[in-house]
């Protein structure tokens, strides 16, 4: 390992026309296994007497001395004829080489709904924990999104020495700014929770909406300022499916064939769905609990007709999609 080096100028009272001011009397401090380079300044000089704790150092006669033990140091200069006073002392102190700080951080990203609908918000969250008993500091989060989603809203929350488990954290909702950023061009968003204490937390919730189909998988990284004891668990990738569905405005029940059941797009990827119609009196004129695609307006008039769709998520939670739909059995090709 190179050897840090740091320099200190001692100054002298000459005994030649060049006077020097004195330096004042001072202490350093060195790490162990570092080294600090006194100088001697002074003029029209043959050579110097170095001196440790007052007792002479055999064999160091040149204007610098390179230390790296504890001691009291002071130089004085040689002339022809003369030589200077001492200089001011310097105590050099050498504290011991300080042991790196280990941590074990560990993040965890995970999302509210495993699929989702084009056009739905859901929510990534991130969870930072320190496990390890030292203060992190210096952590910072960074986030690629994909490009199917785009972010509505970033809600970080503070570190907190004492949670132990994703949501436990009373949320506090903020804009992108502060200790969270997002950059839309680089899909980036960086998240600087602060120092953790040893066994503390933080958690951050990013609120996105589907834009496009397709898998959305989200990845994260934790660094920090310190080694780490368990790198494996530094990143994290949660993926959420997006799906199409479409609800037709119009269906033609006329028996040619086409069109002739109000067919919704997308109902295999839900586990359940049911769907109620009503028309506009808000009378219930159809109710289906695991609808099929299947129905075909029954003996209704035409018109315009109201619905109410709801699916099962992976979740175990249920969407509910609203809309209309316009009923035409006499279609004029």
């Amino acid at each position: 390992m190179e050897m840090n080096k740091r320099a200190l100028i001692l100054m002298l009272l000459g005994c030649a026309s060049s006077i020097y001011g004195w330096a004042q009397a001072q202490s350093v401090r060195i790490v162990q296994g570092s080294a600090i380079t006194l100088r001697a300044d002074a003029a029209n000089v043959l050579s110097y007497l170095w001196f440790k704790n007052g007792d002479p150092i055999d064999g160091y006669h040149n204007q610098r001395l390179t230390v790296t033990e504890a001691g009291t140091y002071t130089v004085m200069a040689l002339g022809i004829h003369c030589h200077s006073e001492p200089s001011a002392p310097v105590e050099v102190i050498v504290d011991p080489e300080t042991a790196p700080i280990a941590v074990d951080m560990a993040i965890q990203g995970t999302a509210d709904q495993q699929t989702v609908v084009i056009g739905s918000l859901f929510n990534y969250q991130l969870f930072v924990v320190n496990n390890s008993e030292n203060l992190a500091v210096n952590v910072e989060v960074r986030s690629i999104l994909p490009d199917n989603v785009s972010v509505v809203q970033v809600t970080p929350n503070p570190a907190n020495p004492a949670t132990n488990r994703p949501g436990a954290i009373t949320a506090t909702e903020i804009t992108p700014t502060g200790p969270a950023t997002y950059n839309p061009a680089t899909r980036e968003l960086r998240w600087h929770p602060g120092d953790i204490p040893g066994g503390g937390s933080a958690s951050l919730s990013i609120q996105v909406r589907a834009e496009s189909e397709g898998e959305a998988t989200m990845w994260s990284g934790i660094s920090h300022g310190h080694i780490e004891h368990n790198p494996a668990d530094n990143e994290t990738s949660v993926s959420v499916a997006i799906i199409p569905l479409q609800v037709p405005n119009t269906f033609t029940p006329n028996g040619d064939g086409l069109n002739d059941y109000l067919e919704i797009q997308g109902l295999a990827h839900f586990s359940a769905h049911r769907l109620v119609v009503f028309n506009r009196w808000g009378n219930e004129v159809y109710k289906s609990t695991s609808y099929q695609n299947n129905w075909d307006g029954g003996n209704l008039h035409e018109g315009t007709y109201y619905y109410v769709l709801e699916l099962r998520l992976h979740s175990g939670q249920w969407q509910t999609f609203k809309g209309f739909v316009t009923l035409v059995r006499n279609v004029r090709n």
